[in-house]
């Protein structure tokens, strides 16, 4: 995966997880009390570091389609707090080894 390599550097990327970014404050404002602003106002962006010079890098987050149920259990992510299936070896929202 291209985010996996620092476009600087060349050291091994990881991702921090998912993030709400409030769009059109100053400053960054990665965590928040969303629920007073509206929804639009908010953008999902994963958050990625550099191990070896610190570059941050943000993507936009994949909007998750609805799914339909498949009957295994969900439980959120320790990472990212998103839910996932519980036999999911990696997060398929921010890609961290659940095991």
């Amino acid at each position: 995966m291209e985010r996996e390599t620092c476009i600087r550097c060349g050291g091994r990327m990881t991702c921090l997880g998912r993030q709400d970014l409030q769009k059109g404050a100053p400053g960054w404002h990665l965590r928040g009390d969303f629920e007073r602003i509206g929804r639009e106002d908010v953008l999902p962006v994963e958050v990625w570091v550099c191990g070896g010079c610190g570059r941050l890098e943000f993507y936009l987050a994949q909007m998750a389609a609805p799914e339909e149920p498949s009957g295994i259990a969900r439980t959120p992510c320790p990472f990212c707090g998103q839910l996932h299936e519980m036999d999911d070896a990696r997060c398929p929202h921010c890609g961290k080894r659940l095991y």
